[in-house]
């Protein structure tokens, strides 16, 4: 072997296949993630009741993801934020960026899909396909991207910039995705000049490890966002609490993806408030709604309201969007005993949902008990084969 060649076989450059991901290998008939622990309050209801994450200091982060990691939960999925509400709960008052978060994430895990989720307005193409083939190098080829084009607009006047209406956000999400996997996947320097976009020379390497490029994630539930996702996207949320247009929805995606010749993944978000006996969850959960912090609901659903994001739209048409959004986030949710859990997380996968990621009323307590007491019975109900690495 030439020197040459013995030098480039050292490169870990698309040396990992994405359909390889734990999103799409996982023996796992419903796969699961931890989602948004990196915002005070992660993506849950609003309430002073004590309990909820803080983003207080970094050990909170790396146990729930090492805790996550061994129990063989299949993806960390931060959620990108910019500023809270300012109201008595604190409710995304302190956050973590999502970037260099997975770089820490990625470097104490071991199995584990670990992603970004980035707000493509505020990152250059050429800036965020350089941080992204680091972030896989990091991760041995466990990372991926959940692109957002857009959420709430007075999160981008603080960097000067307007969100611009959703036809726009999502052309811009276009034109942006097409040149970062082109960064990923090409070699020579290319010059561009398109709607959003203008540059010349651009180039990138090293390559990202997953071959031909990252996982990615998207969430839009618009017209213009499913069809963005089913165009780019492998791993996509459909999340809605109407079953009529969940099931809907699931179906189109799945034809879409089959008409495109793809694989998707498809997933849900779930809210969990789970207790050894029926009574004591609902205990807590009338207790959050005690606590329940007003100024921060109100403030969201105005936002919501005034907004064009697709999934504003959906939680909108909840006819009891107030308490949804107090209770849960407007997630999906589910308040019981373990068994009640998985008979939620049943209906889910009867549905045609691959997986679901979960927020919590309670850290770390939430994720502990769901790992020792819920998982067992998900295993006994045939929705999971793994054990975890302790086990």
């Amino acid at each position: 072997m030439s020197q040459a060649s013995s030098e480039s076989a050292l490169f870990a450059d698309g040396t990992v296949q994405r359909s390889d991901s734990p999103v799409f290998t996982s023996p796992n008939k419903m796969k699961l993630g931890v989602f948004a622990t990196n915002l005070s309050g992660t993506a849950s209801g609003m309430s002073t009741l004590k309990g909820s994450m803080t983003v207080a200091n970094w050990s909170q982060q790396s146990e729930l993801a090492v805790t996550a990691d061994r129990a063989g939960i299949e993806a960390l999925v931060p959620a990108s934020r910019w500023k809270g509400f300012g109201a008595p709960s604190g409710y995304w008052d302190r956050t973590y960026d999502t970037w260099t978060w997975g770089g820490a994430m990625a470097a104490i895990t071991e199995r584990i899909q670990v992603f970004t989720t980035c707000a493509v307005p505020l990152y250059h193409p050429v800036m965020a396909a350089k941080m992204g083939a680091t972030l896989d190098h990091i991760s041995g080829g466990r990372w991926g991207v959940n692109i957002v084009p857009g959420w709430f607009g007075s999160e981008f006047e603080q960097f000067g910039m307007e969100m611009g209406d959703r036809k726009a956000r999502y052309r811009l999400a276009q034109e942006w995705f097409t040149l970062v996997d082109r960064l990923w996947t090409e070699s020579e320097p290319f010059d561009f000049e398109g709607e959003f976009y203008k540059f010349k020379g651009a180039v990138s390497a090293p390559k990202p490890v997953q071959s031909p490029r990252p996982l990615v994630m998207n969430a839009g539930q618009s017209e213009e966002g499913l069809g963005f996702a089913t165009r780019n996207a492998d791993m996509i949320f459909v999340n809605t609490t109407n079953e009529e247009v969940l099931t809907k929805n699931i179906a189109k995606v799945r034809t879409d993806a089959q008409a495109a010749g793809k694989q998707v993944s498809i997933w849900a978000n779930m809210d969990i408030i789970c207790k050894n006996t029926e009574q004591e969850a609902r205990d807590l959960a009338d207790a959050w709604m005690e606590a329940v912090d007003t100024e921060a609901v109100d403030k969201f659903i105005s936002l919501m309201a005034g907004g064009d994001a697709g999934t504003h739209k959906t939680l909108m048409q909840n006819p009891d969007i107030w308490k949804s959004m107090a209770l849960t986030g407007a997630n999906a949710f589910v308040i019981g005993t373990p068994e009640m859990v998985v008979e939620k997380f049943q209906q889910l996968s009867d549905l045609g949902m691959d997986g679901t990621t979960m927020t919590w009323h309670e850290y770390p307590q939430g994720l502990n008990q769901f790992v020792s007491d819920v998982l067992p019975v998900m295993r006994e109900a045939g929705l999971r084969s793994d054990k975890p690495l302790d086990s």
